[in-house]
C-alpha cells in the first residue's frame, strides 16, 4: 500500500508539473535551488526548458544547478550553450567561470570572467569579483605552470583595477604584496613562460 501511495504521489506530481507553464516551472526550480533541493530544481528546470526551449535563463540556471550538484562536466556543456545563445547576458559567463575553477581550468576561467567583465562594463555592473577572479586564475597559473609576459601584465592590470575600484577590500594588502613579489622576481627580458617559485 505504501509503495502504491508513493507511486500515485509521484504521478500526480509529474502531472501537476506538466500542467504548468515554463515560467511557473522556472520559478519552482528557483525556489528549490534556494532551498538547496538541487535534484528537484533540476527536474523543474528541465520541464521548464522543454516548454520554453529558447529561454536561455532557464538553461543558465540548469547549468548552475548541475554545478551545485558537482556535475561539473554536465554544467560546462549546458553553460557553453547558454553562453553561445545568450552572449549579451553576463550570468552564464559568471557560472561557466565558476565551473572552470572547479575543473581546475584556469585559462578558461580567465576567458569566462573577461567576457563577464566586458558585458558588465556595458551595463555599469559590479566588476569587483570579475577582476578578482581573473587575477586569481592568473595567480594560480603563474605558480603552477608559468605565464607569458603579456599574461603577467594582464594579471597585474586586473589586480590593479580591483584595487582602483575597491581600495578598502580586505584582500588588497595581500594582492599588493603578491604583485611586488612578481615585479621583483620577474626576469627583465622574459622569453617564453616564467613560473613564480615562492
Amino acid at each position: 500500500m505504501k509503495t502504491l501511495t508513493i507511486g500515485l504521489l509521484l504521478i500526480l506530481g509529474c502531472i501537476s508539473a506538466m500542467a504548468q507553464d515554463g515560467f511557473n516551472l522556472y520559478a519552482l526550480g528557483n525556489k528549490e535551488m534556494n532551498e538547496g533541493n538541487y535534484r528537484k530544481a533540476e527536474e523543474y528546470y528541465l520541464a521548464a526548458f522543454a516548454k520554453e526551449p529558447q529561454n536561455w535563463n532557464i538553461l543558465t540556471q540548469l547549468g548552475y544547478c548541475y554545478h551545485r550538484q558537482l556535475k561539473f562536466r554536465a554544467a560546462d556543456s549546458v553553460l557553453a550553450i547558454a553562453c553561445k545563445q545568450d552572449s549579451t547576458n553576463s550570468k552564464p559567463f559568471w557560472y561557466k567561470g565558476m565551473n572552470h575553477v572547479k575543473l581546475k581550468q584556469d585559462s578558461m576561467v580567465v576567458i569566462c570572467y573577461k567576457k563577464f567583465l566586458d558585458i558588465e562594463k556595458k551595463h555599469n555592473g559590479n566588476l569587483t569579483l570579475g577582476y578578482k577572479n581573473v587575477g586569481w586564475a592568473y595567480e594560480r597559473m603563474i605558480k603552477k605552470e608559468g605565464l607569458y609576459s603579456w599574461q603577467i601584465d594582464d594579471m597585474i592590470y586586473h589586480f590593479e583595477q580591483l584595487e582602483r575600484i575597491d581600495p578598502m577590500m580586505p584582500d588588497i594588502p595581500n594582492i599588493q604584496n603578491f604583485i611586488e613579489i612578481v615585479k621583483a622576481k620577474r626576469p627583465a627580458n622574459q622569453t617564453g613562460k616564467w613560473q613564480l617559485i615562492l
